[in-house]
């Protein structure tokens, strides 16, 4: 299964306000490998209506989808021919029919995509950039994630200086992120890939996760200057504690 995921986290700790919160869990979309070339076109046309790339992380590149229509639809109609095709001859669980296993991971896909919010504002929830991430790295990622996320919750914040806390969290976890660099080129053996592949394929996902992580501060440092810009009732309110 291809793993999916997407930077999505409360607005947190400020040197104005006592708010501060963790950063949240990224939520996951589980894709069958089997059928996952042919439907991601289809998650890729659903992000672009919310303004949002999809990335492969294995290569970096943007996954392509079928623009023919003014909505979904076209992409929607190809993902279920390509998917149909990938399927001929090969066994499905649970003597599902390849019209209903198909059906299913393409709900799948709107429900997830429906529950996300559609953009990050000040006062509301701040999103990164989803990316593709293979099965065999996703405890490799865990861990580098959860690395990154100890040691940016709960500091206090301001917006000349998050992009620094951030890359100071990278900084911090380079010896994490080096070593789950090197296991994931090893649980990719189960892919079947020969040692470049596997190598390159690791080596970009985190690329990519760096990258979706400094998007996130980004977003997080423009939300803290429309907080600065907006009106003082809007301003969050002092007192929190940090959860």
């Amino acid at each position: 299964m291809t793993q999916l995921w997407l930077v999505i986290a409360p607005f947190w700790a400020t040197s104005s306000a006592a708010t501060q919160q963790p950063l949240s869990p990224r939520p996951t979309l589980h894709t069958p490998d089997v059928i996952a070339p042919a439907v991601l076109p289809y998650l890729a046309c659903l992000y672009a209506e919310r303004g949002l790339p999809l990335l492969r992380a294995a290569d970096g590149s943007q996954v392509a989808y079928d623009k023919s229509s003014s909505d979904c639809s076209a992409a929607r109609a190809r993902a279920r021919q390509d998917a149909a095709a990938a399927l001929q001859g090969k066994p499905l669980p649970g003597r599902l029919a390849a019209s209903e296993f198909i059906d299913e991971a393409l709900a799948d896909m709107d429900s997830y995509v429906a529950s996300l919010p559609v953009g990050a504002t000040a006062h509301g929830t701040v999103i990164g950039i989803p990316v593709t991430i293979e099965d065999e790295v996703e405890p490799m990622y865990t861990r580098y994630d959860r690395c990154l996320k100890t040691q940016a919750s709960g500091v206090q914040v301001a917006a000349d200086t998050i992009i620094a806390k951030f890359k100071q969290a990278m900084a911090i976890c380079a010896s994490v992120r080096n070593l789950a660099v090197n296991d994931a080129k090893k649980a990719l053996i189960a892919k079947g890939w020969d040692e470049a592949t596997r190598s390159h394929a690791a080596e970009t996902t985190f690329a990519k996760v760096d990258e979706s992580w400094l998007a996130l501060g980004e977003q997080y440092r423009q939300s803290l200057l429309e907080q600065m810009r907006a009106p003082a009732s809007q301003q969050p309110k002092e007192g929190r504690k940090p959860h």
